[in-house]
């Protein structure tokens, strides 16, 4: 799974580049539909191992995925035909979005210790 949310982060954040080959939205579209699937299958498929509050911890986290990338996806539809600002739109919550996983990431790998 962290394959595929890394991929669809890395798709989306390259969709401006696709815009040559009138692909940036359904870039965008592809890589926030695989980060949703993320969000989606890791919030059914639960380790009871973990405990109630890693389980509950996690469970929060994916909702705002979910919160952060529904729109993505919505603006990034409505860009194929309607309104191309909708896919900057789209693209700039997800550079958002984006930033703050690299902050977690680089605060968990080299400020926090067991």
């Amino acid at each position: 799974m962290l394959v595929l949310l890394v991929l669809g982060i890395i798709l989306m954040m390259a969709a401006p580049l696709l815009r040559r080959y009138r692909l940036r939205s359904p870039a965008l579209a592809g890589g926030a539909s695989a980060v949703l699937l993320v969000a989606v299958v890791g919030s059914v498929h639960v380790d009871p191992r973990i405990g109630q509050a890693a389980i509950e911890a996690n469970r929060r986290q994916y909702l705002y995925v979910l919160a952060c990338e529904l729109p993505v996806l919505i603006l990034a539809l409505v860009s194929f035909k309607y309104f191309k600002w909708a896919f900057w739109l789209g693209w700039s919550i997800n550079l958002v979005f984006a930033l703050y996983l690299a902050a977690i990431v680089m605060w968990l790998e080299f400020f926090w210790h067991w």
